[in-house]
């Protein structure tokens, strides 16, 4: 079964209601709760009209800095706050939104070293700012990824002093006792964000995590709640078609998948998920025709990917599984050249000789 993944793509904004003037240097920075809609709303020809006509405003790189986030273009969303800091380098608002790029990069390129440096601006922007909700949010998932729970419980519970209407701070909470294996108190607390927010995609996504965990048939339910609130998203769809592939109900997580090529065509792990579920099926069924189409798909997802070790190990299972052990020997040797310490491919090449 699969563990719940405690470093996620949640983003988080500043979650007061208010908006706040800081004047610094005599210059006023708005410190908008509505910037990150106005970000996602705004072409980027109308973000840079407002650059060029204001290019003195922090407001304005930081807007540009959300849309690249949003976007996923995390480079220039650095370029752009770093811009805005330039202009009002004291603002802990400005400081909070950094460290959110840094960690989502350090997410994307799996870079422990840009989560450190997310940290320093956390931890200045805390210390700055005593009552910043979104800041220890960030700061509190960092502690549960490094296994710091009582750190991580801390800030969470601090920001619910603050706030007790903060629905993530209740999903923090409830991964944080998914992390400790009390599955009652995660499950309580997940339920409380979704009571708060009914419409918290991620509270829903987390519980169906659980459930498939505790081994209930609830878990999709809360797949299907989570892609009612937003259906183009691969997250909630994929998590969905791996329930049904664990299920062995592959023709189902096919379906699931194939939604996912229709979202994002380049996204290499659905066209090795499709495989697995025609490889699945072969170990049911000895069907060449099963066999045929999971050499199909590993080969679409190497296509997509190169470098993608899972995909020219199972790539390589298919050649053993036809006895072409020359092939199977090849694709083996070639997973450990891109890793060499990935076991599978390790052990089923001492297996071939």
């Amino acid at each position: 079964m699969r563990q719940i993944l405690f470093i996620t793509l949640i983003f988080l904004g500043c979650n007061s209601n208010n908006s706040e003037n800081v004047q610094i240097e005599d210059k006023t920075i708005l410190v908008d709760n509505n910037i990150n809609s106005q970000s996602n709303s705004n072409s980027l020809f109308d973000i840079d009209k407002e650059i060029i006509n204001n290019p003195k405003s922090p407001n304005v790189y930081l807007k540009r800095a959300l849309y690249y986030q949003e976007k996923r273009n995390f480079i220039s969303a650095l370029e752009d706050i770093n811009r805005a800091l330039s202009i009002t380098p004291d603002v802990s608002f400005l400081k909070y939104h950094k460290a959110a790029i840094l960690y989502e990069l350090a997410v994307f390129k799996q870079d422990v070293s840009m989560i450190d440096e997310s940290k320093i601006y956390l931890d200045n922007c805390i210390k700055e700012d005593k009552e910043i909700i979104a800041a220890r949010l960030l700061r509190s998932k960092i502690f549960l990824f490094e296994k710091n729970t009582d750190q991580a419980m801390k800030l969470v519970n601090d920001v619910l002093k603050i706030d007790k209407r903060i629905a993530e701070a209740y999903l923090i909470k409830g991964m944080i006792y998914h992390f400790l294996g009390n599955s009652n108190r995660a499950s309580s607390s997940y339920q409380t964000a979704i009571e708060v927010d009914p419409n918290y995609f991620d509270a829903y996504i987390h519980m169906g995590m659980l459930s498939e965990n505790l081994g209930n048939t609830n878990a999709l339910d809360y797949y299907n709640s989570a892609i009612a609130i937003n259906n183009l998203s691969i997250e909630a769809h994929r998590n969905k078609g791996l329930y049904y592939h664990f299920n062995e109900n592959y023709s189902k997580a096919r379906e699931s998948f194939h939604i996912i090529t229709k979202i994002d065509s380049n996204f290499e792990e659905t066209y090795f998920n499709i495989g697995n579920t025609f490889l699945g099926e072969y170990n049911l069924d000895n069907n060449q025709y099963y066999l045929d189409s999971a050499f199909y798909y590993f080969k679409k997802a190497i296509y997509k990917n190169s470098n993608y070790v899972q995909a020219i190990h199972n790539l390589g299972i298919c050649h053993e599984i036809e006895k072409d052990f020359s092939s199977a020997r090849s694709c083996y040797k070639k997973a450990i050249k891109i890793d060499n310490d990935y076991r599978p491919s390790l052990d089923a090449l001492n297996n071939l000789y």
